[in-house]
């Protein structure tokens, strides 16, 4: 038996190297596997037989961090609320560049944000040399919940024609376009409506990053060293049709099905957190303590609240073959058009792969755009969900739920208790919680550390707010004539 694609989705079909595909993306998840079955309440989910029960396990699409630094729910008055909120809308879209460092002093690889300044960009090889006058950087989403998306507009009128949004892992479309480039090429056209030169899916020379090392209170470059990841023909995860000019996969570093099956294994643990008197654990404290994901996201810690709470209960748990990251729910419902109508849920959404009913029984979208109705004389931006204008994705994935599929079976035996790696600390005014992690044995920074000043995001400027005058109009000045 095999792990299958996300979705059963069966591009591999269409190509000369079927079965090799399969047996690749297979030999990938197996090795990811293999990681963890020495986790006692770990189940690999080609294991699982006819006693084996199901969960879903949603949370919402919208990246919960933005909110949470910006405080949107502290503030009591609507408007104020609205002002927050339109401001995250803007932030999700907001390309972060990044580049990587080798920090020789313990050989490793970091992920650091781009800057021309100190040269942290990345260079491509020439002759074994950085070719300086084509240093370029990395765009990435910060969508950061497994779902992200791209505005398309119309390149005359500028209206928005539509919103594309996909769950689709990276490491999905790596083996897929490194076992078959013209196939990969052939998706990507279809996929965006527009013809897409095999070319610029991949690395057209090998590249090469700064290396650093630590001086005084700084860092000083000492050399050049090849991307491992990012050789001459290498799929370019980050390429500029996924990126600036449409979303074919989640490019977000968090965003990996490596990364669902790293935190859904290890949340399997039983860890020393006392649980409240309906026998739940908080999911921001688990996620902490377990050293897993990020704490200020809607997904990893209810990920593994699920899972550790199914673990915790007598189950072996993991994420149910085919492993992927799913579309569980669109609400569409609030839609309306220029003139305040609602439109019919067929005419303004389409799903473009996966389905919400697989043999299963089970939601497995991959894939889907909201749009105007065919034939519409309007754009998006003119039109509303719950209120909101669609002048960005923001308030689809606020009403889009991402889901991963639970798998458990029974066991008993032994579940030792592991020792937390952190434990998290909730900012003090923000809501909703803004979290820290720090060591289990530390005191929480108390307001006036620093560390609470670090933004962790970028943020789109403030819109201008309308002052109420108090009473009427007033002029300044003469008036002309």
């Amino acid at each position: 038996m095999y792990y299958l694609p996300p979705a059963r989705i069966n591009d591999f079909s269409r190509s000369p190297r079927a079965d090799r595909l399969a047996k690749k993306w297979h030999e990938m998840v197996q090795k990811q596997i293999d990681l963890y079955r020495n986790l006692e309440r770990f189940l690999d989910p080609l294991d699982a037989d006819g006693t084996a029960s199901r969960e879903v396990i949603p949370w919402t699409g919208f990246p919960r961090i933005l909110d949470a630094w910006l405080s949107i729910n502290a503030s009591t008055e609507p408007t104020r609320r609205m002002q927050l909120m339109h401001q995250a809308h803007r932030s999700a879209e907001i390309l972060n560049h990044l580049s990587y460092v080798k920090l020789v002093d313990d050989g490793e690889f970091y992920q650091v944000p781009a800057s021309p300044s100190t040269g942290w960009m990345l260079y491509p090889s020439v002759g074994g040399a950085p070719s300086f006058s084509s240093a370029f950087t990395l765009p990435e989403r910060p969508q950061d919940e497994y779902l992200e998306w791209f505005v398309v507009r119309d390149s005359i009128t500028k209206r928005i024609t539509r919103i594309d949004f996909t769950v689709e892992p990276p490491e999905y479309w790596e083996t897929l376009a490194e076992g078959d480039p013209t196939l990969a090429q052939q998706l990507y056209s279809e996929i965006l409506g527009i013809s897409v030169p095999k070319a610029d899916l991949f690395f057209q020379s090998d590249v090469l990053c700064p290396e650093i090392t630590r001086v005084d209170n700084g860092f000083r470059i000492v050399g050049y060293t090849a991307l491992p990841g990012f050789g001459k023909d290498e799929y370019n995860r980050y390429n500029k049709w996924n990126t600036e000019r449409g979303a074919v996969h989640l490019t977000q570093g968090n965003n990996t099905l490596f990364a669902e099956i790293n935190l859904a294994a290890r949340a399997t643990q039983r860890f020393g957190i006392r649980p409240d008197f309906g026998a739940n654990v908080d999911r921001f404290s688990l996620a902490a303590c377990g050293g897993y994901g990020a704490l200020n996201r809607n997904s990893d810690p209810t990920i593994g609240q699920s899972v550790n709470t199914l673990a915790l209960s007598g189950f072996r748990v993991m994420v149910s073959n085919p492993i992927g990251l799913y579309v569980g729910e669109i609400d569409v419902s609030g839609f309306r058009d220029p003139r305040g109508n609602p439109v019919p849920r067929e005419e303004i959404l389409t799903v473009h792969r996966g389905n919400f009913a697989d043999e299963d029984g089970l939601a497995r979208v991959l894939r889907f755009s909201v749009h105007p109705p065919t034939g519409a004389a309007y754009g998006l931006e003119e039109c509303t969900l719950d209120e909101i204008p669609l002048s960005t994705g923001g308030p689809i994935a606020r009403q889009t739920t991402v889901v991963i599929h639970g798998i458990a079976m029974p066991t008993s035996g032994a579940h030792p208790i592991a020792n937390c790696k952190a434990k998290a600390c909730p900012h003090p005014t923000k809501n909703p919680n803004y979290f820290l992690a720090v060591d289990p044995s530390s005191d929480c920074p108390d307001s006036t550390n620093p560390r609470w000043e670090r933004v962790p995001v970028t943020l789109a400027p403030e819109e201008p707010r309308m002052i109420a005058m108090g009473d009427g109009p007033r002029t300044f000045g003469s008036r002309l004539g």
